[in-house]
């Protein structure tokens, strides 16, 4: 299979499991910390986008449906004659892959479908992130990112949410041990997006302070979660000697 043709490939297989939208935005953000164009990926690749994939679409993908999912996309890294691509890849004139239906709002004419769909976006799941290791923070401040774009979110807004999950991912590492990041979209009664951060560690010392930005530890210990109080439009966070919790909200 030639490069650019894989990543038809690939899209094929997750417009299966999510809309197209999704499938593209899911797809770009897996490329882009790989370092990779649509154009770039061919076979040598492959499995390494393969891998960065399967956790980039959890929050798009029901949880029951994500081992097929997974398989599909190894399918590909099996060697295909020249008739099985050729197959791959039907004629204009033949009927697409069937994508998953969109139901516009109430009162809306059907013809009024495919603008609804653009305008919505693709539907989101909330979806939680253990941190362990730098690759766990990475992957999180990504889908992080993802999720804001699919709610359709702006740059700016897109960017607060990822810089906010990044600071707390490396928080809990580098003083946690780790922990979870858990990512909710909501619609109604505004539309935002919830990062809930939490670890067993032993607290953010003198967190009043650290709060109000005249605290200085040895450590840099808590500057994050100054940061994230900065980028929130919503934050809480709670701290002691079983763990920190923190939640804050990005309006979109």
């Amino acid at each position: 299979m030639s490069r650019g043709s894989m990543c038809t490939e690939l899209l094929r297989v997750l417009q299966q499991f999510m809309s197209e939208t999704a499938a593209r935005l899911v797809l770009r953000g897996t490329l882009e910390p790989l370092r990779l164009s649509a154009e770039s990926v061919g076979s040598a690749e492959l499995p390494r986008v393969i891998e960065a994939l399967e956790p980039a679409t959890r929050h798009f993908v029901d949880p029951a449906r994500r081992p097929q999912l997974a398989a599909q996309l190894r399918t590909l890294t099996t060697p295909t004659t020249p008739t099985t691509v050729a197959a791959l890849f039907p004629t204009a004139a033949a009927p697409a892959a069937p994508k998953p239906s969109v139901t516009p709002p109430s009162g809306t004419p059907a013809g009024a479908a495919p603008a609804a769909r653009a305008s919505t976006g693709p539907e989101v799941r909330a979806t939680t992130y253990l941190v362990r290791t730098e690759a766990d923070a990475s992957h999180a401040r990504l889908a992080a990112r993802m999720m804001c774009e699919a709610m359709g979110g702006r740059g700016y807004e897109c960017q607060k949410v990822a810089t906010a999950v990044s600071e707390l991912a490396r928080n809990q590492i580098a003083y946690a041990g780790g922990g979870t990041i858990q990512l909710t979209p909501e619609q109604t009664p505004r539309r935002l997006l919830r990062v809930r951060a939490e670890d067993q560690g032993r607290g953010i010392p003198e967190l009043e302070r650290v709060l109000s930005g005249n605290y200085r530890s040895k450590t840099g210990m808590g500057l994050g979660i100054l940061g994230v109080k900065r980028l929130a439009d919503r934050f809480d966070v709670r701290t002691g000697p079983s763990g920190t919790q923190v939640d804050f909200e990005v309006w979109l």
